[in-house]
């Protein structure tokens, strides 16, 4: 057994210290990066979820080098498979309305630059382009989408109604001016107002929303 320590102290044996270290460092700040656009959204898994995550895939992954007769595709394909059981559990489903497939999106790209990073090499750029890509995505590519196409999220709209019988009407009159209701949640039952998650043409839904019997206001929602 303490031979076993004493090769820890090795010169190879420090050598490779240092480079595992070095590439868990490159993956905390590169998971960081990605995390802290997450945190910054308001999102379920932020800094700490990212960076840990990348820390752990990278560390199994060197690891994984190390044994004799194992294949280190097998560990590969084991974080791929714990990486979308941990992705899962940041998915919400409210109503019908399903929240945070970006952010457990954003895991599964976190854990493969966590594996480019450990393989080294010219995958050390190709880790940093990865991360570049990711942040651009999450920080642009929503604004652009809604920018071409810019009646495809939904919109909070609160309504007062005297009854929840009228709810029916509301979503054959959004439907009516081909609009889509994408979820409905009660905000308050005296008096009775509920936030209805709408796609379509603003203009055209707020009006539907008003006109049906049993409105008696609605308002979009910050």
């Amino acid at each position: 057994m303490f031979d076993e320590f004493s090769q820890a102290f090795q010169p190879e044996a420090l050598g490779t210290l240092w480079v595992v270290v070095v590439k868990l460092g490159i993956g905390a700040v590169l998971g960081g990066a990605i995390g802290f656009e997450r945190e910054v959204s308001g999102r379920p898994a932020g800094i700490r979820t990212h960076m840990l995550l990348v820390i752990g895939v990278v560390l199994f992954a060197e690891v994984s080098k190390v044994f004799g007769n194992g294949d280190p595709g097998r560990i590969a394909a084991q974080i791929v498979t714990g990486v979308g059981f941990l992705g899962a559990g940041t998915i919400l489903r409210m109503g019908i309305e399903i929240k945070g497939l970006t952010s457990a999106a954003s895991l599964w790209a976190v854990a493969a630059i966590g594996m480019a990073v450990s393989a080294g090499g010219a995958f050390l750029l190709v880790a940093v382009a990865c991360t570049a890509l990711t942040l651009i995505t999450l920080a642009y590519v929503s604004k652009i989408e809604k920018r071409l196409v810019p009646y495809s999220h939904p919109m909070a709209l609160q309504a007062e109604l005297d009854s929840p019988d009228r709810l029916g009407a509301i979503v054959e009159a959004v439907s009516a001016v081909g609009g889509k209701v994408k979820g409905m949640r009660i905000v308050s039952s005296m008096p009775l107002n509920v936030q209805i998650d709408v796609t379509g043409e603003h203009d055209k839904c707020m009006s539907a929303v008003v006109q049906t019997p049993g409105v008696n206001s609605c308002g979009w929602m910050d």
